[in-house]
């Protein structure tokens, strides 16, 4: 999930100018600029010069750092000395979310570090995440209720923002207290997030509008003037996920759902089961659960099941359940497989088109009227002797051992006796 953190500051105290942090979120352009004093190349100047980034805001972008202190500084009617002038949201993803971005404005599928683009797919992977910021703080500012009073929008916020492409660990990363990395040293991998410097106040100065305050979504009143107050920071959150979700058309994994996860560390033992279920299921390879059941299928046929009961009993050991559906015409209208151990549901044409159950098993005319006034018994569907035969004919099968034992001893005597 994209982790939307609506932090009051970055260590900065938010009660006074913005300066020290807006001037911190120039690091990466520092570093650039030490790069670039190092090399006597032109071209490689002018390609580290380009990957500078600037802030941006919902409708512009290459904003400076000065026009940052002075628009956050100076949009403060009314708050006093005490008052948070300020605050500072990150927008960070997951390596598969950074990896799906990457893709779309790449088509590459193995980008590992920013530095593998170049200047053009570098552009088009900084207007993906500019273009999600932008969303994020749309969804920002629905988030405090207070369309009625003009709060629509990110456009109706004094925000800039600013997009970095590098983590550092830190001492309390639990890989440094592990030994296994430096502090201060460079994270691997893609780690490109958003930092954004917020006002308290709305463009027009007029309202008040905190991201940390207690309250999810309260009513107030003072004299005839109602309004709402408060920030649903986990509404928030699963807002922005369904946003990315939507907007970068991702398939988003049971374990990477922010209410799993939030179920996981808060839910109850059952909740929490019935997660991990689900998790567990989405890890199974379909297709393999499919191999298992075309497989018992045909083993069981090695077996030579007289009946559609016999068949279900035998299909029970490979914990595969067989379930057919009958119509009232008597005739077996499909077939579904219950796969005991993923607890998955196929129909038989999903499993095989050639299984073709309804044909392997079948009634006479008088077991199908009997059927339409009795409640039918599963051995009144007879083996296909003929289609059976046909079908292991062709099969290059060998039977599992752990179906029949008694099987593989008639097939030995059998061997001995040719």
């Amino acid at each position: 999930m994209p982790i939307s953190k609506p932090h009051s500051t970055l260590g900065a105290d938010n009660k006074g100018s913005c300066s020290n942090l807006a001037i911190y979120l120039e690091k990466e352009n520092e570093e650039l600029d030490r790069t670039i004093k190092k090399s006597s190349s032109m071209s490689e100047i002018s390609q580290l010069e380009n990957r500078k980034q600037g802030f941006f805001t919902a409708s512009e972008i290459n904003i400076s750092t000065i026009d940052v202190i002075s628009s956050i500084d100076n949009n403060k009617r009314k708050l006093g000395a005490n008052d948070a002038k300020y605050f500072a949201p990150t927008i960070s993803f997951s390596e598969n979310e950074l990896s799906h971005i990457a893709f779309l404005a790449t088509g590459k599928r193995e980008v590992t570090n920013v530095f593998d683009l170049n200047l053009s797919e570098l552009e088009q992977f900084n207007n993906l995440i500019r273009e999600y910021g932008r969303k994020v703080m749309d969804n920002y500012a629905l988030n405090f209720n207070r369309q009625d009073k003009g709060i629509k929008t990110g456009a109706d916020l004094v925000y800039f923002a600013k997009i970095e492409h590098f983590r550092k660990y830190k001492g309390t990363d639990k890989e440094v207290i592990n030994g296994k990395e430096i502090s201060g040293e460079y994270k691997k991998g893609l780690q490109s997030h958003i930092h954004i410097i917020v006002s308290r106040k709305d463009k027009t100065q007029i309202l008040k509008l905190s991201p940390t305050c207690n309250e999810k979504q309260t009513n107030r009143k003072i004299g005839n003037n109602e309004y709402q107050v408060g920030f649903d920071r986990v509404k928030w959150i699963n807002s922005n996920e369904k946003t990315f979700d939507e907007h970068f058309n991702y398939k988003r994994k049971e374990l990477e759902k922010f209410q799993n996860q939030n179920i996981l560390k808060n839910g109850s033992p059952q909740d929490k089961h019935e997660i991990n279920k689900k998790i567990e299921i989405e890890s199974i390879n379909m297709d393999d659960i499919k191999k298992q059941i075309r497989n018992a299928h045909f083993n069981v046929l090695m077996i030579k099941p007289n009946n559609l009961k016999e068949y279900q009993q035998q299909m029970i050991k490979f914990a595969i359940q067989v379930l057919p559906t009958i119509n009232k015409d008597g005739f077996i209208q499909e077939n579904h497989f219950f796969h005991e151990h993923s607890g998955i549901d196929f129909k038989a044409s999903e499993v095989d088109q050639n299984l073709k159950l309804h044909e392997l098993f079948n009634a006479d005319s008088k077991t199908t009227r009997q059927v339409q006034q009795t409640e039918p018994s599963l051995e009144d569907w007879k083996i296909n002797t003929e289609k059976l035969t046909s079908i292991l004919s062709s099969l290059p099968y060998e039977i599992d051992p752990g179906v029949d034992d008694e099987l593989l001893k008639r097939k030995r005597k059998k061997a001995i006796r040719r």
